[in-house]
């Protein structure tokens, strides 16, 4: 007994452990897309920004040349420095922003992919014959109200279920004493294997989280 006891502690989900790539293809695919399209929006708002500095650089340059004379060496290696700036500013926004919007879609995605992988286990216990013993969502999981209906389908499925198994049992015992003969008694027997097959799957079954 100790030993399966042991068994089940090490078999046992560490408490407070959370995994975020809980469907991976999915996942992945809808953050990398948001951090594609966040670089893109960063990049072209950078590159209009140097455009814009590149005019204003050709304008001092205009103004000077006008003016009979040419850009002082200081202010063209200030408007050098200004565009080497610019440019590195522009290339950390870009992959600042990308990486955000990343980590932003591995988030927001896991308030859906959670629930959908939970909702899953819930199907295949299902499938099995049995029922699931179902649990409330997280405090900021989405398809909530989804969920709430999935939840009282199957509570109202089980509920029935026990309701047929003890109509089952009273016919059992009923007809228990008049089956004489050996087809009524294999009818007998093919109603208390419905039985208990009634009571099992209403029995509840644990279904770990992601």
């Amino acid at each position: 007994m100790e030993a399966a006891n042991q068994s089940t502690v090490a078999a046992s989900p560490p408490l407070g452990r959370r995994t975020y790539l809980v469907d991976r293809g999915f996942q992945l695919r809808y953050s990398v897309t948001l951090g594609v399209v966040a670089a893109l929006i960063s990049a072209l708002f950078g590159a209009m920004t140097y455009l814009a500095q590149v005019q204003a650089r050709a304008s001092v340059e205009r103004f000077f040349e006008n003016a009979g004379g040419r850009m002082p060496d200081e202010l063209r290696l200030q408007l050098a420095e200004a565009d080497f700036t610019l440019v590195l500013l522009t290339t950390a926004t870009v992959v600042l922003m990308a990486a955000s919007l990343a980590l932003f879609g591995v988030l927001v995605t896991h308030r859906v992919a959670g629930p959908v992988h939970v909702l899953s286990h819930y199907i295949s216990v299902l499938a099995r014959g049995r029922y699931p013993q179902m649990r409330p969502l997280r405090k900021h999981d989405e398809l909530k109200a989804f969920f709430e209906r999935f939840s009282s389908a199957v509570e109202s499925l089980r509920r029935r279920d026990e309701g047929e198994a003890e109509q089952l049992d009273d016919a059992v015992k009923r007809l228990a004493p008049l089956a004489t003969q050996p087809d009524a008694q294999a009818a007998l027997e093919g109603l208390k294997a419905l039985r208990d097959r009634k009571r099992e799957a209403t029995d509840r079954v644990g279904v770990t989280r992601p």
